[in-house]
């Protein structure tokens, strides 16, 4: 078989069976990021792997779990190639920002596939969907717990352009050692938009709260490892994975005013409806608000914070998805 031509993305350029890693730069209006960019270039053509870290700048498993998977892979024994981005918001990383973007407070997982000629979040958006997202064959979005978010681990997979489960999807998340699926509705996240677009993604969410562990970088890395395999871009192990749960969103508990979040239920327990989650204190003490899960299921994720503020996601509910 010869041997595949070049992988070019910006001023960054890969032969074939060779590792380049360099800074691309790009244009956000007025100001410009340089993103951190890893191409892993096999010794024969085949399929492409995407991968994304730090899209949400206060999440630190996926960037150690993606800069130990891309120094793991021998281009020499690939086929295909593997694209990683390593931070995919530098801006929010650099000033601690939870959730949004500080160039323009947006949320950059709800802004795909974005806008080249929009304000800063979406021009970021729309060169990782141009760039990344739509030169992949398979896709996995890397996330932990924001700054303020604890979670039970789970992967993600979003309907493809037939309005179903992709089940290479599915495969993509079952590769990662997790709880379970959750079923990803998220219009504007880029696992949403890159299944809408065909690509056989998911993301994958371990640990939180400003913190990272290596069993929990381990995780994401083996995980990342296996869809490399499932893709062909590495040589199969022969272990068969099995199917992780599907799971759906039932309700999500948004705070209702400022004060002190005291969670009395961890992430990952069953809960009936009426279960008390925990309560809202003022400043003295006094509890101001019981909050009660309004329906059973999972507590999946929720505030890790003292602080809440209003419309604060404090608990996130999922139960088995119908069917599956």
């Amino acid at each position: 078989m010869s041997a595949p031509a070049p992988y070019v993305l910006g001023d960054l350029e890969a032969q074939p069976g060779s590792q380049v890693r360099g800074y691309c730069q790009v244009k956000l209006g007025p100001g410009t990021v340089a993103l951190p960019i890893a191409i892993t270039h096999g010794i024969e053509s085949g399929p492409v792997l995407a991968v994304t870290a730090g899209i949400h700048g206060g999440e630190y498993v996926p960037m150690v779990a993606v800069r130990q998977f891309i120094r793991d892979l021998d281009p020499a024994r690939m086929r295909g190639t593997v694209v990683a981005c390593l931070q995919s918001s530098p801006v929010a990383f650099e000033q601690r920002s939870a959730f949004v973007n500080p160039l323009d407070g947006q949320n950059l997982n709800r802004s795909f596939p974005g806008d080249p000629a929009g304000g800063p979040t979406q021009r970021l958006a729309a060169w990782l969907s141009e760039n990344l997202l739509g030169r992949a064959d398979y896709y996995v979005d890397c996330h932990c717990g924001d700054l303020p978010e604890v979670l039970d681990s789970f992967a993600g997979v979003a309907a493809g352009p037939d309005g179903v489960l992709s089940e290479q999807g599915r495969a993509v998340a079952d590769c990662f050692d997790v709880a379970r699926i959750l079923e990803e509705r998220l219009e504007g996240s880029a696992v949403f938009q890159a299944a809408l677009a065909g690509v056989a993604a998911a993301l994958v969410e371990i640990g939180g709260q400003g913190r990272w562990s290596q069993a929990e970088a381990d995780v994401q890395r083996q995980g990342l490892l296996r869809v490399a395999a499932l893709a062909g871009i590495l040589p199969a192990d022969g272990a068969a994975r099995p199917h992780l749960p599907i799971f759906e969103e039932v309700a999500g508990v948004l705070s209702e005013r400022p004060g002190l979040w005291f969670p009395e239920v961890g992430v990952g327990a069953s809960v009936a409806e009426g279960t008390r989650l925990g309560r809202v204190e003022d400043a003295f003490g006094d509890t101001v608000w019981e909050v009660l899960a309004p329906a059973a299921g999972v507590l999946t994720f929720g505030l890790g914070s003292l602080a809440a503020a209003p419309g604060d996601l404090l608990a996130y509910i999922a139960r088995p998805l119908p069917g599956t």
